[in-house]
Parts: structure tokens; C-alpha cells; sequence
């Protein structure tokens, strides 16, 4: 038994038998810089992705305020206030989406992804939406302007109409802004007007370019 385990020489295992390690891997540059540009994509058709969901969400937000301006019959400051800070987040959320949109594009003519596309056309719709709603703030807004002149020209300063002296019914009075302070009222409404027409005429602007750098396959569907 000692002979036979003296005459048995002991080999060291290879270190391939070890870890039983087949062929090395073979690590391609081109691959390699393949993958982190494809990732880097990803990367950036989700960021845009994100910025186009906050835009459609403001766009939500700022129609909704438009229906609150139709749903009452005097001016209200903190509105008008609140309506000013939507639009103009909206405003520089459009153009944000705009600009990491024409980045992810690529070329006109050549292969784009389904999920470009479908930003290219969320991005259109929002912004379309967002210019009608912004054209019909306007047109409340300007109502608003033509109701509350036409009451005040009515009823001058300090006239109260009544339909009985004796009656014990109390007079429901418009305390929202005396006659004196229309003027200022006036030219605040109006200026929240022009900063809207202005703010749409951008809009429109980035609403052309957008479909003028629209993928071939969009263009020829519209």
C-alpha cells in the first residue's frame, strides 16, 4: 500500500482545473462604447420622457384655472396670480422638452424609435391644447374686463340702487373693488392679457419648429 501510494506521483492541479476557467472573455471596445451609448440614450429618452409628463400635467393644471375664470363673474387677484406662475412653468417646461427632444431625435430621414415618436406627438398635442387654452383665458379674462365696466358705468359713485325703502330684504352688494379702484383693476387685467398673448405667440413659434423638426414618418402622416 506504501508502494503504491510512493510510486503514485502527486501532479499540482492547473490552475484551469481549479477554477475551471474555460476561454477568457474577449472584451471588445467597440462593444463596449456600443452598450454605454445605447444606456446613455436610454438615459436620455427617459429624461425627456419626464419632462414632457410634467409639461401635459401643467397644461391639465393651467385648463383647469381657465374654467374657475368662467365660473365667476369678478376679478380675483389670487386667480389671475396663480395662473401667471402655471403659465410660466409651463412655458419653460415647453421649451425644455422641445430642446431635450431635438437632441434625442436624430437624423430626419433615418431609423427612429417608436417611443421618440410617440413623444414627438404627445409634445404637439400638449402644446396645441396649451395654445387654445391660453387664447381662451384671454377671451375670460377680457369679458371679465367688459362686465365689470359696464356695471360700473351703471351705477355712479356713490348711488345705491333700491328697489323699496322699506324693504327689510338686505342688498347684496359687489364689494370685490370700489369704482375708484377700476382703473388700476383695469390696467392690471389688461397687462395679464398682453403677457398671455405674448407667452402664446411663443408657444406657436415652438409649435412650428417643433413639427418642422418632426421625424419624415410624422410629416408624411399629417
Amino acid at each position: 500500500m506504501s508502494s503504491a501510494s510512493n510510486g503514485r506521483k502527486n501532479r499540482p492541479r492547473s490552475a484551469g482545473n481549479i477554477f475551471q476557467i474555460g476561454k477568457p472573455p474577449c472584451r471588445d471596445p467597440e462593444r463596449r462604447e456600443s452598450t454605454e451609448s445605447t444606456r446613455k440614450a436610454q438615459r436620455a429618452v427617459a429624461d425627456c420622457r419626464m419632462i414632457v409628463q410634467e409639461f401635459n400635467t401643467l397644461v391639465a393644471l393651467y385648463r383647469e384655472l381657465v374654467i374657475s375664470i368662467g365660473e365667476i363673474t369678478v376679478d380675483c387677484p389670487s386667480l389671475r396670480a396663480e395662473m401667471l406662475k402655471t403659465r410660466t412653468k409651463g412655458c419653460e417646461m415647453a421649451r425644455a422638452a422641445h430642446h431635450s427632444l431635438s437632441l434625442i431625435s436624430g437624423p430626419e430621414d433615418g431609423e427612429i424609435h417608436p417611443e421618440i415618436c410617440r413623444l414627438f406627438i404627445q409634445l404637439q398635442c400638449c402644446l396645441e391644447m396649451y395654445i387654445t387654452e391660453m387664447l381662451k383665458s384671454v377671451c375670460l379674462l377680457g369679458s371679465l374686463q367688459l362686465h365689470r365696466k359696464g356695471k360700473d358705468s351703471c351705477v355712479p359713485p356713490g348711488v345705491q340702487s333700491k328697489t323699496e325703502d322699506s324693504s327689510d330684504i338686505p342688498i347684496l352688494e359687489d364689494t370685490s373693488s370700489s369704482p375708484t379702484d377700476f382703473p388700476q383693476l383695469y390696467w392690471l387685467v389688461a397687462t395679464d392679457i398682453e403677457n398671455i398673448e405674448k407667452d402664446m405667440r411663443e408657444m406657436k413659434n415652438l409649435l412650428s419648429k417643433l413639427r418642422e423638426t418632426m421625424p419624415l414618418p410624422l410629416k408624411n402622416q399629417g
